[in-house]
């Protein structure tokens, strides 16, 4: 081998080891992790939850969203028994990309209810719980 070949052969390994260090270096920088890890955070579908899924007129359901992209906001969809939807409400979530919401079934109809969530960022909706109200 001469040393022209030698020679190239070492730049070319140089360049790419310091090409891997710079992207490492990237990556822990404080801006890289600000921007991305929101987008990462939200990669996971968005869930709800309610509990407890049959209450009595009166009585509090409580919702649970998770999984949804953290400091921004969705809007959640609840569906009236007869079909027709309620305006929707938005909510801010949190750090973690969670919202807690107590919902007042004094003045909803008897029957069976779907509520789902929007997560307004990446306009993925979460999952689709029913809840019902009884007498």
């Amino acid at each position: 081998m001469n040393n022209v070949t030698y020679t190239k052969n070492v730049l070319v390994e140089v360049r790419s080891k310091m090409k891997r260090m710079m992207w490492r270096r990237a990556l822990l920088r404080p801006a890289f992790i600000v921007l991305w890890l929101p987008l990462l955070a939200a990669q996971s579908k968005p869930q709800v939850t309610v509990s407890p899924a049959r209450a009595k007129s009166g009585d509090p359901i409580y919702l649970a969203a998770t999984g949804f992209t953290p400091n921004r906001t969705a809007m959640s969809h609840l569906i009236r028994p007869d079909g027709t939807e309620y305006n929707p409400l938005r909510f801010r979530t949190n750090d973690r990309g969670e919202f807690f919401h107590k919902i007042d079934t004094t003045m909803l109809d008897i029957g069976t209810f779907q509520l789902w969530v929007e997560d307004e960022s990446s306009n993925v909706k979460s999952n689709r719980v029913e809840f019902s109200v009884e007498r």
